[in-house]
């Protein structure tokens, strides 16, 4: 890990929200609703469109127009359709605030989101942190709660062991801040390993400090048929192996491996190796996608796919029911 750098705590005046976007004005609104709501409202959302042809930068001005908060919201377009990782970008280029919050334009904030990350920042005593998430709630595409998203490092000696073993770090994305300083430093987000690019960055983050969660709900992530997890799974995937591979190259002091040369390696493994790989993976996008389908009520496709998880992966689908059950009881 480099040698930490000091930074002053971050307030409210000192933080930018860049909300990602493309074609995605039915839900946008709710993101940005979220966030001017904050009980901490930060100083600026900047909305980087990445060629939406659906409305959207009327529907964005419009709002900013209607909005009577304090925050300013701007709109950045950018030319034609370059991905998700040059929206993050862009839209942090175009930020003023020395730290950098993200929210993806389907996903929703707890009114106390940034104030709770605050407090956790002013209370935190070790090491410094470099990225700053949160836990969270599944929900469908109504708004409906169906269960926790708990996910990655909760602190300091968890991600102590994450950088020992080389582990994936798991961070809900539209959770995250991080000072501007570190991300420049981690050198901003790369298309190098696909849709797996926030487990790139969160890694290469965790070079410049600690990448730490609240141990709270504080953000409402959408579960929906169309999303970029589902659409962008495999791909996905085998990025993220390719992510921990090279996590763990680097402990051991070796190059890290092309995309070409980690393809030859997963195809010359052994079949029975390769045969377990590909259908616990095959369990994951069928339990996603009958989750997903079955959430926002197309129950049969989804019970389906659902079928088919239980068959490929039958341990993550139980876990996934328990889940499931447990948040619903805790809303009695």
């Amino acid at each position: 890990m480099t040698a930490p750098t000091e930074l002053s705590l971050p307030d409210a005046a000192s933080i930018s929200v860049v909300v990602p976007t493309f074609n995605d004005v039915g839900r946008i609104g709710d993101a940005l609703t979220s966030i001017v709501q904050q009980t901490v409202p930060p100083a600026e959302i900047v909305v980087c469109d990445d060629g939406s042809d659906d409305g959207t930068e009327q529907f964005v001005h419009e709002f900013a127009a209607r909005s009577e908060r304090g925050t300013a919201i701007r709109y950045l377009r950018l030319p034609g359709h370059a991905g998700v990782v040059a929206a993050r970008n862009e839209g942090i280029a175009a930020a003023r605030g020395e730290w950098i919050a993200e929210c993806d334009s389907d996903d929703v904030w707890a009114p106390t989101k940034l104030q709770r990350q605050l407090e956790f920042l002013a209370a935190w005593r070790g090491q410094r942190i470099a990225l700053l998430g949160t836990h969270g709630y599944n929900m469908n595409d109504a708004k409906k709660v169906i269960s926790p998203a708990v996910m990655g490092p909760t602190s300091e000696d968890d991600y102590n062991e994450l950088r020992r073993t080389g582990g994936l770090f798991f961070v809900i994305h539209s959770s995250v801040l991080f000072p501007r300083k570190d991300y420049l430093a981690a050198g901003r987000y790369s298309t190098e390993y696909g849709a797996a690019d926030e487990f790139d960055f969160f890694g290469r983050m965790a070079e410049q400090g600690v990448v730490v969660n609240v141990p709270e709900p504080l953000v409402y992530y959408r579960k929906r048929a169309g999303s970029m997890q589902l659409d962008l799974f495999w791909d996905k995937q085998q990025g993220a192996w390719r992510v921990a591979e090279n996590q763990r190259r680097r402990l051991r002091g070796e190059d890290p491996i092309s995309a070409q040369e980690f393809a030859a390696q997963l195809a010359s493994a052994p079949a029975l190796e390769r045969l377990r790989r590909r259908k616990l993976a095959a369990g994951m996008y069928y339990y996603r996608m009958g989750a997903a389908q079955v959430v926002n009520g197309r129950r049969v496709r989804g019970g389906a796919a659902l079928l088919l998880a239980s068959v490929m992966d039958g341990a993550r689908l139980r876990a996934g029911v328990r889940n499931a059950v447990r948040a619903r009881r805790s809303r009695g």
